[in-house]
Order: structure tokens, then sequence, then C-alpha cells
């Protein structure tokens, strides 16, 4: 996440608590423009996926995903 990210996570978060929750109608409205370009963004450029492999298995053959434990 970018600083444009950051910025638009707090406003989300500040105009719930401060706006909708509390009396602020100033972070009200910047809660809601933030949420709606959060939303325009989730529908019109879908985050990638994580891992993808190109790798096709053949009847019988399987693909076993295993990961160790949490690094520090």
């Amino acid at each position: 996440m970018g600083p444009v990210g950051r910025m638009l996570a707090v406003a989300r978060r500040r105009g719930i608590t401060r706006g909708l929750l509390g009396t602020s109608s100033g972070w009200l409205l910047a809660g809601l423009v933030a949420w709606a370009l959060w939303g325009l963004r989730r529908a019109f450029w879908p985050t990638e996926a994580g891992a993808r492999t190109g790798v096709r298995l053949r009847p019988g053959e399987r693909l076993v995903v295993e990961h160790g434990p949490r690094r520090r």
C-alpha cells in the first residue's frame, strides 16, 4: 500500500469514528469520498492473484502446497 492508499485508509477510518460516530461533518464527507474511491478501485481494478503457475497436471498427478513455520 502506497502513501495514497494509507491516506485513504486513514480518511475511511476517521470518517467513521469522527464523522459518523462523532460530530465532524468534514470527516464524514472525507470518509464518504474515501469509501467511494475505494469501492471504485475494487470494482474497476481488481487485485491480482498472489501466485500463479503454468504447470498442467496429468490425470493421477497431484500438487502439494506446504508452508513452514512463520519466520520473524
